[in-house]
């Protein structure tokens, strides 16, 4: 089945046309109905349908920059727009966006059914195998998702070993490379489309001018598709470790601010930083070299430290000041640090006992 999504405001027009088309016996399957473009944006995004109809003029999102978004992102599907009378300057203005026919309102039933079996007639040109077709459809979708979260884990070999195996099974010699062209901005432009889901850095787009103009073997596409990947993959760590850098600079100033706080916790940092617990231990690991707790114990004894050095300060007021409860549990850590306890070190200072 040829998967259709309808994009029309008036909702009358809109569940005409999903009648026709669903009962029309040229294989077409409305997969989803949107209200606006922005609607139609989004389901485009998610449902990746070979055929949207949409109107030209419609709220929040016009039909025109539906079609200049979807193009933009890569979105491999054919466009079907509808328009009245005096939108014909937007409807050929459409076209040049590779729009395959537009139809006047009010929409008659025969001329929907032409382009109907226009639009089928191109796809079968496409991609006469319509098993190897819909087997492709499932693999792209499925594989995409799966190749950008091995990108987004950072798990480069994975991610390298998934587009190894989609040029070794999906980009051949037997096929055109116009076929492999497609092929690969439809599958790269899925990625592409996961990972912008995922987080709000910025993602590179698949070039589709240099693949269509410059790209002229199989040989010289499979080399694209790994290197995108790798360049997907360096993007992604630089920017999740300046990420990880930036929160690690906010725990340590927590730490920093409310050491005294004696139910100062990892979990408490880990609500504030807006992360993990898990997630930040592993992280301040990573970049500190130690465990959150060690920190924390190497912190306060730093400052405790530095109190002992007062001859006017009791050193048995000094746990309060630095988030313990009790001398004997401090006692202990101080040692643990710095191989003596408080009184040994505030003797080898020279001060009497206190």
């Amino acid at each position: 089945m040829i998967t259709t999504l309808i994009v029309e405001d008036e909702s009358l027009i809109r569940r005409s046309l999903v009648k026709l088309v669903s009962d029309s016996s040229l294989e077409f399957s409305v997969i989803g109905e949107a209200s606006n473009g922005s609607e139609g944006l989004e389901l485009c995004k998610s449902l990746m349908p070979q055929v949207v109809i949409t109107d030209i003029k419609m709220p929040q999102l016009n039909g025109l920059d539906l079609i200049k978004n979807a193009r933009h992102l890569g979105i491999q599907c054919e466009f079907i727009i509808l328009s009245g009378y005096g939108d014909f300057v937007f409807a050929q203005e459409a076209i040049r966006y590779g729009v395959i026919d537009y139809l006047l309102k009010p929409i008659k039933t025969e001329q929907l059914y032409m382009t109907l079996q226009k639009v089928k007639n191109k796809l079968y040109e496409r991609q006469v195998d319509w098993g190897k077709y819909d087997q492709w459809l499932n693999y792209s979708s499925d594989e995409a998702t799966r190749l950008s979260s091995f990108i987004w884990s950072m798990n480069e070999n994975e991610a390298l070993q998934l587009i190894k195996n989609f040029n070794q099974q999906w980009i051949l010699d037997k096929e055109t490379i116009a076929q492999q062209r497609n092929r690969s901005i439809e599958f790269l432009s899925r990625v592409n489309v996961q990972l912008q889901s995922y987080s709000k850095i910025q993602i590179p787009e698949v070039d589709k001018q240099k693949i269509h103009n410059l790209i002229t073997s199989v040989s010289d596409l499979k080399t694209y598709n790994t290197n995108y990947i790798s360049t997907l993959i360096t993007v992604i760590r630089e920017n999740r470790n300046f990420s990880a850098h930036q929160n690690i600079k906010r725990t340590i100033k927590y730490i920093e601010n409310n050491y005294k706080d004696n139910e100062l916790s990892q979990q408490a940092v880990a609500e504030y930083v807006n992360l993990s617990v898990p997630y930040l231990s592993l992280i301040f690991k990573q970049n500190v070299g130690i465990s959150f707790s060690q920190y924390l114990i190497q912190y306060r004894m730093e400052i405790a430290k530095q109190l002992l050095t007062d001859p006017d300060r009791k050193a048995y007021d000094i746990p309060e000041l630095i988030g313990y409860t009790d001398y004997a549990h401090f006692t202990k850590s101080f040692k643990k640090v710095y191989g003596v306890t408080p009184r040994e070190y505030r003797k080898s200072l020279g001060f009497a006992n206190s």
